[in-house]
């Protein structure tokens, strides 16, 4: 899906609409190279060549003027259907630097239109677990973890241990670390899971969680913030008596992964000491994306911490995944857009053709 964010900067109205045009009811996008526009500033524009304008199709296109609330029902209603039926889902946003993901995902407090994702995928959650449990009599427990991976050094931090160790919940050992399973593949361990039997509950350790992040810092620099991702992550475990004459319980586990990533480093970057971890570009960040998104058996940046997180909850086959991408509709920002369109683009085709194998 692709939101469309006002640019910071005042740039010149009718610029930007020759520039970005929406068709919302065929989900199209497209991109005029502001170079060829006739509103155009510059002064070397080849007038013998007509840039011919990009089209892309996604499964939405929400505009400048969609609210928070259109945001949250069209990207988390499915998605929540999935996890509830059994399967893992996951909703993250991508895309360049001060264009709103971290609003997009978390959103502010100040009214409950300006909710984000994470709050209202909490509260749709346990209102379709209260609607199954009325319908089928399964019962539900529901644990809340939450993981920040931030820095250049690719740090990891639980953002519940405070909360973990300091309640009469079981809390776990401090050592968060994510290791390599020969059958499961990449885990993260040792991370409190804290039970949150209501809605009310969870909101609380989001609040918490977001509390505990490097980012809420009034001192943090800049650099530091662009490379803060933190994976708050719902864990639905459900059990139901079997009616047939044996007796006994099925039940299993899924997990809804709520993803607000950073905008990364301009350039790629090794750790300080030269080996270990990497901190990814944007550029890298979205060929991780793209290999996990296409089941690759390669993906690229595979000793990146950022990397291992990601390919756990999105490199599941069977994970329900929405990506949101966010582009500016300023004509200066174009080459960065173009280049996040052209991901989200790319992704969205290899998955209608993925579904269609199916």
């Amino acid at each position: 899906m692709m939101r469309i964010c006002p640019s910071l900067e005042t740039a010149d109205s009718s610029e930007s609409q020759s520039f970005l045009k929406v068709d919302s009811r065929k989900k199209q996008l497209t991109l005029y190279d502001p170079a060829s526009s006739p509103h155009s500033s510059s002064a070397h524009r080849r007038s013998a060549t007509v840039a011919v304008p990009k089209i892309f199709a996604f499964d939405a296109v929400f505009t400048q003027d969609a609210s928070q609330a259109e945001v949250c029902s069209g990207t988390v209603a499915e998605v929540i259907q999935s996890v509830v039926n059994g399967a893992d889902g996951c909703i993250f946003c991508f895309g360049q630097v001060k264009l709103g993901k971290t609003y997009t995902m978390i959103g502010k407090d100040s009214s409950t239109q300006s909710l984000g994702i994470v709050p209202c995928a909490i509260s749709w959650l346990f209102k379709l677990i209260t609607e199954r449990k009325e319908k089928t009599g399964t019962r539900f427990s529901v644990r809340v973890s939450a993981v920040e991976i931030f820095g250049k050094d690719e740090e990891l931090k639980d953002l519940l241990s405070e909360v973990s160790t300091g309640s009469l919940q079981e809390g776990q050992s401090p050592g968060i670390h994510l290791r390599e399973d020969p059958i499961c593949g990449t885990q993260l361990q040792n991370q409190s899971e804290l039970r949150a039997p209501t809605a009310e509950k969870a909101a609380l350790f989001l609040d918490a969680a977001i509390a505990a992040r490097s980012t809420s810092r009034p001192d943090v620099e800049e650099e530091e913030r662009r490379n803060s991702h933190m994976l708050f992550t719902l864990h639905i475990y459900q059990y139901r008596m079997e009616k047939s004459g044996k007796g006994g319980m099925s039940g299993g586990r899924s997990r809804l992964h709520l993803i607000d990533l950073g905008s990364c480093e301009k350039v790629l970057s090794k750790s300080r000491d030269g080996g270990g971890g990497l901190c990814l570009s944007l550029n890298a960040l979205g060929n991780v994306i793209m290999a996990l998104a296409n089941g690759a058996k390669h993906v690229p940046y595979r000793e990146s911490k950022l990397t291992m997180l990601l390919r756990e909850s999105l490199g599941n086959i069977n994970c329900r995944t929405t990506m949101i991408a966010h582009i500016s509709d300023s004509p200066a920002n174009y080459a960065d857009s173009l280049t996040t369109i052209q991901l989200a683009s790319r992704i969205h085709r290899m998955r209608k053709k993925k579904s269609k194998v199916r």
